[in-house]
């Protein structure tokens, strides 16, 4: 009798474990941790904070998962915060925490850097010859 429970149990696992997981409804892509809605926090260069003014907290960046990026800048006007321009571009993860980000704007140059996720936190850092350039983010 255990050894056709013992069968039995082998049987079905088996079944269960070896189901097609090939079906097109079913496909799950996991999404990449930059995409979303991003504010900026922090600022260093060269390990130095960079002191940010009231209206640079509003700075939205939104990322999306179809390899695009915008975001809106805010400038100090009479009494508060107004827009002070858009951009956007497009991006790319190259692996190993690297990603490459273009921007729409043809004086922009393209920039890699290196992007690490902890929570809903997003550090990205960037080196070019004045030295390092680290942003601080937090998902919204």
């Amino acid at each position: 009798m255990k050894k056709i429970i013992l069968l039995f149990t082998t049987i079905s696992t088996l079944l269960v474990s070896c189901k097609s997981d090939d079906d097109a409804t079913g496909s799950v892509d996991i999404q990449d941790p930059f995409v979303g809605t991003w504010r900026i926090t922090q600022e260093f260069e060269n390990g130095a904070e960079v002191m940010q003014e009231a209206c640079d907290f509003a700075e939205t960046i939104i990322v999306m998962d179809d390899m695009t990026f915008s975001g809106i800048y805010y400038m100090m006007g009479a009494s508060s915060c107004e827009v002070g321009g858009t951009y956007a571009g497009t991006w790319e993860n190259l692996g190993n925490n690297k990603y490459k980000v273009t921007s729409d704007d043809p004086e922009a140059t393209q920039v890699e850097a290196t992007v690490t996720f902890l929570g809903d936190t997003m550090t990205i850092v960037t080196n070019d010859e004045d030295g390092e350039f680290k942003q601080i983010l937090t998902r919204q």
